[in-house]
């Protein structure tokens, strides 16, 4: 299908309508709420927002004033907000390096607040700018990240948001299956929700979808409804973008006056409102209609517009400089004319010859120096750019891996000192329990002493009853559960190393570990202390210790 000039027109100005009910209704709330708090802040920043379809610059100046009022009253939710304004402003505007800088302020004050949401905004936002770069990984990689944290707060409108920025990525590596599927999941979630923004920028990218496809009437029917959508809402780069989709359409199809019409309309929304990034290609449309129609005065004329645009490094600096060495040509030229005037006529002329060489000369060197000098620096600015991009990243991500790498430190130093706790209150319950049943064991046998046969005997019933209880190997097994807890792979390093040792052995090892008194041991193992120290002499001859060497300090190596 291929619609003729008067149609697109009639298409074009039938939709020029459009409302800002939602924004005007802010700023009159906004002019009447004068005391400058939180509250205020926050209408600023709400409408700031609302703005950066409409006008970025004035959106930018309302996230100026609520960043400052925000930092006034150290209001991080406040600031953490106009940061992500600023920087969506920015970027709506073509200022990728400046939106950088601000959506990765606001996503870290948004995780030092513990926002999810705003977390998961500004990775969607951070996305979208390296996606205008051109860098598809990273933009995939934050849009994903986003993704997950929106399905995670069940923000269904988000999760389609995000689907459309994936599906526009996917679009332009020409993975055009991947890029429907997230195009319907996402349009599907919108028409629900009734988010006639998010509806616009879907059919938007079906449009554009189609147009790859060379479906060009589906293609035309999406641009179409996606531009009327935007300016129903007021969305201004939508409407400029979608009238650059629309020329480029009619481009495709040799339909130049329709181009045209459909172009200018694009590129006058496009300079009022500053957004740059639309701007380029609409001059790249206009140069090619021209191009294509043999009017060549104006193909070169919209070139020219389209390299200053993607081109916009130019040095103000050298252009200075280069005005100087002019004016410095022009008076020794006017210093050679006053000596001229006082020669002969033959010396006159050669000189005159003689200058003009000179003139030629100075002004390829001037030319020279200027091509020369302007390739240099932009060299050097696109490497100093990219290396301080890759830089901050590089720190971002040190930072986040520091931070990651504090609180596990933490978070283990806790859980330690816990179980060092549980270890600590277990081993002197069991030290009591021990006592308390040895004492008891004695003062039986001192009833023994005294008491008849009979008694003797149910006494010594009761002893030995008492000896299988201090033998019993539950509080052992309970005792070295917790104790391998603290100090892990204890008992394996001291059984790899000296395979000789007993069980008994070990457990000495581990109450000598915990620097407990001969008494406490001996409470513990159920024993004397003069059998702890001939447990002692025998546990150092089985690890070979020296004379002078401290079986405690050996042991705490472990």
């Amino acid at each position: 299908m291929r619609l003729n000039f008067t149609v697109a027109l009639i298409l074009l100005l039938s939709s020029l309508a459009f409302s800002q009910k939602d924004v005007d209704s802010l700023r009159y709330v906004l002019d009447n709420y004068k005391q400058a708090d939180t509250i205020r802040v926050n209408l600023l920043n709400r409408l700031g927002f609302e703005y950066w379809v409409i006008d970025p610059a004035k959106s930018e100046i309302y996230g100026q004033e609520a960043l400052g009022l925000a930092k006034d009253l150290n209001f991080s939710n406040g600031k953490a907000f106009a940061n992500r304004v600023i920087g969506v402003a920015n970027w709506a505007r073509g200022n990728y390096k400046k939106a950088l800088e601000y959506l990765f302020e606001g996503l870290t004050l948004y995780k030092s607040t513990g926002d999810s949401l705003g977390q998961a905004n500004c990775l969607m936002n951070i996305g979208l700018v390296f996606a205008d770069q051109h860098n598809n990984e990273k933009a995939l990689k934050y849009y994903f990240d986003a993704v997950g944290i929106f399905n995670e707060l069940n923000k269904i409108d988000r999760v389609a948001t995000t689907y459309n920025k994936i599906a526009t990525i996917y679009l332009s590596i020409g993975k055009y299956d991947e890029a429907y599927s997230y195009l319907i999941k996402a349009l599907d979630i919108h028409q629900k929700n009734d988010f006639s923004y998010g509806i616009s920028e879907t059919n938007n990218r079906l449009g554009l979808l189609f147009k790859e496809q060379q479906d060009y009437p589906r293609a035309f029917q999406y641009l179409i409804r996606s531009y009327d959508l935007s300016k129903r809402i007021n969305d201004r780069d939508g409407m400029a973008k979608n009238l650059e989709n629309l020329g480029h359409l009619y481009l495709i199809q040799k339909d130049y006056d329709s181009a045209i019409l459909f172009f200018e309309r694009g590129l006058e929304l496009a300079t009022e409102v500053g957004l740059k990034k639309w701007l380029k290609d609409i001059y790249y449309g206009m140069k090619q209609v021209y191009e294509q129609k043999g009017n060549y005065a104006l193909a070169l004329k919209y070139a020219n517009r389209y390299n200053e645009m993607r081109d916009s490094l130019f040095n103000q600096e050298m252009a200075t400089h280069i005005a100087n060495m002019q004016t410095q040509i022009e008076t020794l030229e006017k210093e050679r004319e006053l000596k001229l005037q006082a020669s002969q006529i033959q010396v006159l002329e050669q000189k005159m010859r003689y200058d003009t060489m000179i003139k030629w000369f100075l002004f390829a060197g001037v030319v020279f120096i200027f091509v020369v000098g302007y390739l240099i620096i932009r060299y050097q600015r696109n490497r100093i750019k990219t290396d301080k991009e890759l830089y901050e990243s590089r720190e971002r991500i040190s930072k986040v891996e520091l931070e990651n790498a504090r609180l596990k430190r933490e978070e283990l130093e806790h859980e330690l000192n816990y179980k060092n706790k549980e270890l600590t209150s277990y081993t002197m319950n069991f030290i009591q329990k021990n006592e308390v049943i040895q004492e008891l064991k004695d003062a039986i046998q001192q009833l023994m002493k005294s008491a008849e046969t009979g008694t003797r005997q149910d006494l010594g019933k009761l002893i030995r009853l008492i000896d299988n209880t201090l033998g019993v190997d539950k509080d052992w097994e309970n005792f070295k559960l917790f104790f391998e807890q603290v100090h892990q792979d204890f008992f394996d390093q001291l059984k790899g190393q000296y395979s000789d040792l007993t069980g008994s052995d070990l457990k000495l090892c581990a109450l000598i570990r915990l620097n407990l008194s001969m008494k406490e041991t001996s409470a513990l193992l159920g024993i004397s202390a003069e059998s702890v120290k001939t447990a002692r002499y025998r546990l150092r001859k089985k690890l070979n210790l020296a004379s002078g060497e401290n079986l405690m300090d050996f042991l705490m190596k472990l």
